[in-house]
């Protein structure tokens, strides 16, 4: 009873700042399509839903009979829930018209040009305004429950890695590894992975998103392991670069390289500092050793229900002011083309001026395996 409360308590309190997002933009609601956004507000994790969140906080669910049970057993508070039976673009027209709204904020990411062409024929009485990361700005500062989720999801991740580096050896083959892995997450209290694992080995090491293929690792190969875990719908993302054997000088020198420039990039992730603050922290120092070139992608992004947060157009992380309880990865990296490359990343709590490394995996020395 005591964990419910708590629960209603973090969804009202993201509910009512939602809600003073609306009113800011003069509206009496917004409709929400996306899974993450809605689960957010309402703590249901089912599919192919939407809410209608007031400017009052009134909570209004669509779903069907598929999630009924779930809804009931997942989500608190007072709400009322509606069973689709039919078409989908009537059933949001006939809650939006008993609710007598005037001006609606529609997720302008989530909604097709057909589906808001329909809505807006059925309701020419309603003013629709497309809107971009709404409920994201709320979601952008994480609550105790989300925090400890995302340090369960981290820990599930961590685990797991540590259970297949002994797999890392000449002759496995990538894709054998990352399935161990994949599966590890679900075997150690996970959800599964929260995107494509990524392991490229030699060559592939270079591609920044080299999922794991069908390459077989050999002596002398870098390899660039990118993973993470969902726990409860909340994603970890890290990434570390291991050696099989003895490698080339240069790949050393390089993994030296982005191993200080993380070490400054989360140096800079404090409290008023934006992120192209923390991208220049890392960015600059790769450009002084001379390889500025090989570091092409930012530095981070959010991570939260989504495995990307803090990088839409909306709210790019490099133009995001750091504030308390946002959690962020920081990962330079450096990629040689026909050679190989490094990236090290982890998950940032920003805490005042003391950033706190949610990963702990170890890197200040090249693993060599």
């Amino acid at each position: 009873m005591a964990e419910k409360k708590e629960l209603l308590s973090l969804l009202n309190r993201r509910i009512t700042e939602v809600a003073n997002l609306i009113k800011e933009k003069n509206a009496d609601a917004i409709l929400i399509f996306n899974q993450a956004n809605y689960r957010y507000l309402t703590n249901f994790t089912g599919e192919e839903a939407q809410l209608i969140l007031t400017a009052a906080g009134d909570r209004i669910l669509l779903s069907d009979s598929r999630f009924a049970g779930q809804i009931k057993a997942q989500a608190p508070g007072e709400m009322t829930v509606i069973m689709k039976h039919g078409n989908q673009d009537q059933e949001i027209s006939d809650q939006l018209k008993k609710a007598n709204l005037k001006k609606v904020l529609v997720e302008g990411e989530f909604v097709s040009a057909t589906e808001l062409f329909t809505l807006q024929e059925l309701n020419p009485e309603i003013d629709f305004e497309l809107c971009e990361e709404l409920v994201e700005r709320v979601r952008n500062v994480k609550d105790p429950l989300e925090i400890e989720m995302l340090r369960r999801a981290i820990n599930i991740s961590m685990d797991s890695f540590n259970e297949i580096l002994p797999l890392v050896k000449p002759g496995a083959i990538e894709r054998n590894i990352g399935a161990k892995l994949d599966y590890l997450f679900k075997v150690n209290g996970g959800d599964g992975p929260s995107f494509d694992t990524i392991i490229a080995s030699g060559a592939r090491s270079a591609w920044a998103h080299g999922v794991a293929s069908d390459k077989v690792i050999e002596d002398g190969d870098m390899v660039v392991i990118d993973f993470g875990a969902f726990y409860n719908g909340y994603a970890a993302d890290i990434t570390r670069t291991v050696a099989v054997g003895k490698v080339d000088q240069e790949m050393q020198k390089i993994y030296e390289i982005v191993h200080e420039a993380q070490r400054r990039g989360i140096e800079a992730a404090v409290v008023g500092n934006q992120g192209s603050d923390v991208d220049h922290a890392a960015r600059d120092y790769i450009t002084e050793q001379g390889y500025g070139q090989y570091f092409g992608h930012g530095i981070g992004h959010g991570i939260g229900l989504e495995i990307h947060e803090l990088c839409q157009p909306a709210l790019p992380f490099g133009k995001q002011e750091l504030v308390n309880n946002m959690v962020h990865t920081v990962e330079p990296g450096i990629y040689l083309p026909n050679k190989g490359g490094v990236r090290i990343e982890d998950d940032i709590l920003v805490h005042d001026n003391s950033p706190e490394t949610l990963s702990t995996l170890p890197k200040d020395e090249l693993i060599s395996l």
